[in-house]
């Protein structure tokens, strides 16, 4: 056994650039014999930049108490003789813990560091993030409320009104000492850390009946919050888009509008009707192929053959059922095994190429342009009104149309054009120094993955018989089977089926799928802060908050439920508020806009609304115009947020602070403090979103004419970050016209923009329409 630790072999062992424990950051103690009694607290005190600590392979009985250690973020005490985690709440900002060949740690012991250590993230070198969520949140949710439930039933009532020291004293004693007995919750291998949890909550518990300070020993993640529950939101019928549905019929899709088309079969729309129905006529066809401007094959990915089963209160994905493989490329995604099975999970369906058909569609009057060629300067876009020859280049908003992609067609069929797109997402960048601009659009029952410089189409997803309308990017942190870290960008794409899809597109893959609701899922948003949490919104009136998990180097993953927001209609837009992304969500719904309560600190898994928002527009609603119908919302920077109404024919722009600091407790009501009204299209027709670019600071929307309407509001922006009201209405900087694209020499009339969307740098802008069109205009 070797002597006590100094401060010349911590030097050594630590080799700073300087004589300083301080500068000290990794540290590799392992295999010196160390007994407990030989590491010092008083001299670790002196490194306070450690961030890696290695003392595996030693003799440790248990880990010294009060190394003040601020900064260390991986720890490694692997076969040791360690009894106790306990100590490790010390650490607070752990991110890697390895304890491995502790003979006397169990799978209790995994769950305590899970709640000791809030930024937990890699255990045994695992990835442990869904599951240390679930065991923070949900599992704590459930054990407080039996500790709840257990103290109202047995100990409530034998405390008076005015009860003595002595008495109280008792009671409390008496609760605790019986409390770990009688509450349980899971396995049996799980017995140990459920009557530890337990008992940390029942101490919480009674130290706030008493008013006292939390107990010291509860980690900060774990808190319970003194609010109540939420009131139940009160479920009111849909108002007039309900009442064109058949009322014996189920209700198959989303109430997306049927466009008035006369090429097509499906059932017409007049323009004060919005209907429910499904379009039964179009969804007999058989399943679409992909259709590009190129003459390159497209790279498609292949659905899972097998569904994975799930339970509605807990979804958890353990392994990814068939590895996607590249159409028409020398590449192939190595098979990946299932992990019930232990064999590899082979591709069922054909592998046969795709015949690329061509299909040319220019601008007029250019003759032949291909939609994967740039046009020339004087192709540009035709706008509306009168140009400002003196505006600077930075606020013209010239824009160049690049290509128009008909990418989502059934069969192949260049004649579709009556898919509608829904939903566009830009992939965020991995590589500061990439400047690639991708960008995914979903619609049909195709996702695909687009250049916005070529036109050319990288990845292709499809499942037939689905219809996908919303989907997301986010970028996590994978380890490679090498043990090495890198990040990905993982895509989530959902719709009809109610199944949100997990896509790697790099490497063709969709590794998983998550049963998130029984109804369709009609909008998603990853949170900001949390990188794997995703917030999924459907027609079956809920928001649901899913952390869907990091897949390891085999694409093995976890997906877990946290959270219920419940809705009293289909939500259409969310936005976590950027000041406060982990505290409120906001919804724009088809009965109003509202917003969440979305901590997790807090004890409710399931919660209604806090506050509803209320519009001047409403107080023009009629028998024959209902104005709830949220659809298009969006921040422009942290307290501006813009927002309209269908049939509203404008767009406000309006304070978040100050709109929720007039919350009422009573009603849960309150009036948005409007700053700005931006003039807009007088159409009566919903669901068409809007977009903001903080950067520039402007307001983009399309209309139901194939018109994509630009405000800039640069010259505003003192005043609106003042909170000074502009009771004028503004008119729209610019207004691009629908080009009228030529298909085998005939125009393609206008189109419904139901999306708008550019990239955060502003280079492109892409509109999605309902006539089965992706146009991607370069931004000058």
């Amino acid at each position: 056994m070797m002597t006590k630790l100094t401060k010349d072999i911590l030097l050594k062992k630590g080799l700073p650039k300087s004589n300083h424990l301080k500068n000290v950051k990794t540290l590799n103690l392992s295999k010196m014999q160390l007994d407990t009694e030989d590491i010092d607290p008083h001299l670790f005190s002196e490194m306070l930049n450690l961030e890696e600590l290695d003392i595996s392979k030693n003799n440790l009985s248990e880990l010294p108490e009060k190394l003040n250690l601020p900064n260390l973020k991986i720890l490694n005490f692997s076969d040791n003789q360690v009894e106790d985690v306990t100590v490790l709440q010390q650490f607070p900002k752990l991110e890697e813990v390895m304890y491995e060949e502790n003979l006397y740690l169990t799978v209790s012991d995994n769950y305590k560091v899970c709640c000791l250590l809030p930024k937990l993230r890699r255990l045994n070198n695992k990835d442990i993030t869904s599951l240390a969520n679930h065991i923070r949140f949900v599992n704590h949710r459930e054990l407080s409320n039996r500790v709840e439930s257990y103290w109202e039933k047995n100990y409530k009532d034998k405390l008076p009104d005015k009860p003595s020291p002595a008495m109280i004293k008792s009671i409390s004693k008496e609760f605790l000492k019986s409390v770990g007995n009688n509450v349980k919750y899971g396995p049996n291998s799980l017995k140990d850390f459920t009557k530890w949890k337990v008992q940390i909550i029942a101490e919480n518990l009674i130290s706030s009946f008493l008013g006292d300070k939390k107990i010291n020993n509860d980690p900060p993640c774990e808190q319970l919050s003194s609010t109540s529950d939420p009131a139940e939101a009160s479920v009111t019928p849909r108002k007039k888009l309900m009442q064109n549905a058949e009322p014996d019929s189920e209700v198959k899709t989303p109430s997306k509008r049927l466009r008035l088309n006369a090429e097509t079969n499906c059932e017409a729309r007049t323009p004060s009707r919005r209907q429910l129905k499904a379009e039964a006529d179009c969804d007999k066809e058989s399943p679409s192929k992909r259709l590009r401007s190129s003459a390159e094959t497209d790279r498609e990915l292949v659905s899972p053959t097998k569904k994975l089963r799930s339970s509605e209160v807990l979804a958890i994905v353990l392994s990814p059922k068939k590895s996607s493989r590249l159409q028409e490329s020398p590449l192939r995604c190595t098979p990946v095994k299932d992990k019930h099975n232990s064999t590899p999970v082979k591709d069922k369906q054909n592998s046969t190429p795709v015949k690329e058909k061509k299909f040319n569609l220019s601008l007029t009057p250019t003759r032949s342009s291909s939609r994967s060629t740039p046009l020339k300067q004087t192709d540009r876009a035709v706008t509306s009104g009168t140009e400002k020859k003196n505006l600077s280049k930075k606020k013209q908003f010239d824009l160049e149309p690049l290509h128009f992609l008909q990418t989502h067609s059934k069969n192949n069929d260049s004649d579709d054009f009556r898919t509608q797109l829904w939903s566009c997402a830009f992939e965020p960048n991995l590589d500061s120094s990439s400047s690639r601009k991708i960008i995914a659009t979903c619609g049909g029952e195709s996702v695909c993955v687009i250049d916005c410089e070529t036109g050319k189409v990288l990845k292709k997803y499809k499942i037939p018989g689905e219809e996908f309308f919303t989907l997301a990017w986010t970028t996590v942190t994978m380890i490679c089977k090498e043990g090495q870290k890198r990040k990905i960008n993982i895509l989530a794409a959902g719709g009809r089926s109610g199944i949100v899809k997990l896509m790697h597109p790099k490497v063709s893959l969709c590794y998983g799928e998550i049963k998130a609701h029984k109804k369709a899922i009609s909008v998603m948003c990853f949170s900001p802060t949390q990188d794997t949490f995703l917030f999924t919104g459907s027609y079956d009136k809920r928001i649901i908050l899913w952390d869907i998990g990091v897949p390891d180097h085999e694409y093995n993953f976890r997906a877990s439920q946290l959270l219920i927001l419940d809705t009293t209609s289909t939500p259409l837009r969310l936005c976590p508020v950027p000041s406060s992304p982990d505290q409120y969500l906001m919804g724009a719904c088809e009965e109003g806009c509202f917003v969440w309560d979305i901590a997790l600190k807090k004890q409710q898994g399931r919660r209604s609304y806090e506050v509803e928002f209320n519009f001047p527009i409403y107080n023009k609603e009629s028998k024959d115009s209902d104005f709830h119908i949220v659809d298009g919302l969006a921040f422009l920077s942290e307290d501006l947020v813009v927002s309209k109404s269908a049939m509203q024919g404008s767009i406000y722009v309006w304070s978040w602070k100050k709109t929720f600091e007039k919350k009422s407790k009573s009603s849960r009501k309150a009036d948005a403090h409007i700053l700005a009204e931006l003039k807009w299209s007088e159409t009566d027709l919903p669901y068409l979103a809007l977009a903001t670019s903080t950067d520039r600071y402007c307001v983009l929307c399309g209309d139901e004419a194939g018109k994509i309407w630009i405000y800039d509001l640069e010259s505003c922006q003192a005043e609106l970050q003042k909170g000074v009201s502009c009771k004028a209405l503004k008119e729209p900087t610019k207004i691009i016209d629908w080009p009228y694209p030529v298909a085998k020499k005939e125009k393609v009339g206008e189109s419904v923009i139901n999306t708008v969307l550019t990239d955060p740098e502003m280079e492109y802008l892409v509109a999605l329409t309902d006539k089965n069109l992706i146009s991607i205009w370069k931004i000058l």
